[in-house]
């Protein structure tokens, strides 16, 4: 089944994390992606590189064979061991078999020659973060997240939250709207689409979805509404 557009990762939405002394690359990043990418980082190696992959805080890292301080092979392999689920896209002057070997035994995404072709490099991101799923998380506490990408609820490993179609709508209401408190007359009108609902049928879905996460997961307020708990930074 193909994806609609509306479904494909786009990059505004992630963030590239480019390991390279290479100072070519360097500028073509700067110059072409800098309004591509929520978050943008580029580091030239060494432990601020690793640093900043182990970090979480990124969909993807693209790595270059030209870095500072820490061999291509070294460098990948700390990064797999400390980062093992972010994509790779490796760059390279030099297509030699050691470098493709340490690429593919680090499970990167692409092996990509230099000079950089900016339409090629975009279009291997879009496809390594669609690929990858490595979709937008809106993060919680106990390790449940909600990935925009995929449109679905998980606890920790990535295990699917079993949500009935009015408790997923009455999550993503509140996470769409989060920081504001949501009345019942709002909710009843996008969850529940105007039809017939009681106060009781809402607080049942409420408790519902507490017990499939957690109870501060959504938050009360008397006479008032709901309001989602703040996503972990």
């Amino acid at each position: 089944m193909l994806k609609t557009e509306k479904n494909i990762r786009k990059l505004y939405n992630a963030k590239l994390l480019v390991i390279s002394s290479d100072e070519n690359v360097k500028n073509t990043i700067e110059n072409e992606f800098d309004d591509y990418f929520k978050e943008l980082k580029l580091s030239r190696g060494g432990q601020e590189a690793i640093d900043l992959a182990c970090s979480n805080n990124f969909d993807l890292v693209v790595i270059d064979t030209q870095v500072d301080d820490y061999s291509f092979n070294s460098l990948c392999v700390e990064i797999s061991n400390k980062a093992s689920s972010l994509p790779k896209i490796i760059i390279s002057n030099n297509e030699n078999n050691e470098d493709i070997v340490t690429a593919i035994n680090n499970s990167a995404y692409t092996f990509m020659s230099k000079p950089l072709r900016v339409k090629d490099i975009k279009l291997a991101i879009i496809m390594c973060l669609n690929q990858t799923k490595r979709g937008d998380k809106v993060e919680f506490q106990n390790g449940i997240y909600f990935d925009e990408y995929r449109d679905q609820f998980f606890k920790p490993g990535g295990v699917l939250i079993d949500f009935t179609r009015l408790e997923k709508s009455f999550l993503k209401l509140l996470i769409h709207k989060r920081g504001e408190i949501i009345d019942y007359d709002t909710i009843k009108d996008v969850v529940w689409k105007g039809k017939n609902m009681s106060i009781y049928t809402m607080r049942n879905i409420v408790n519902k979805i507490r017990q499939k996460t957690y109870y501060e997961i959504i938050r009360n307020h008397s006479n008032k509404g709901y309001v989602i708990e703040e996503p972990q930074k």
